[in-house]
């Protein structure tokens, strides 16, 4: 990978990964604050979770290097985004139902809601993936 496109790379996944962090945010500490309390789940250690979010965008942009054929890079995102979201979320949450008794309902809501949140991250991480122009 030549030093331009490492740069482009590190920055899509950067600030891809910060955009579907920040959203989980306001989803999960905001909108949904009261449910939480309800269930005593927490978020703590939120610069892992940052971490775990540059991870999966530049998982996320890898696949997407791999599928996109130029044209709609925005919905190629879009549904690199929902498959991510849907695989990176339903197994973990479905084997700690079985493990834990984390209520099935919640895994499906939580699936849901990560189809909608790197589906959001996947159409920022095609924008700017095929519109970054670094130097």
């Amino acid at each position: 990978m030549c030093k331009h496109e490492l740069k482009r790379w590190s920055a899509t996944v950067a600030l891809s990964g910060t955009v579907m962090w920040v959203v989980a945010g306001i989803w999960h500490n905001y909108i949904m604050a009261r449910f939480y309390a309800l269930t005593h789940a927490s978020h703590d250690g939120i610069f892992i979770l940052l971490l775990a979010y540059w991870i999966l965008a530049a998982l996320m942009l890898w696949l997407f290097t791999r599928v996109y054929e130029g044209e709609n890079a925005l919905l190629t995102g879009m549904k690199v985004g929902i498959f991510m979201g849907f695989t990176w979320v339903v197994p973990h949450g479905l084997a700690m139902a079985g493990a834990h008794g984390e209520p099935i309902l919640y895994v499906f809501k939580n699936g849901l809601w990560h189809i909608v949140e790197e589906g959001i991250g996947g159409t920022v991480m095609a924008l700017l993936y095929t519109r970054l122009k670094i130097s």
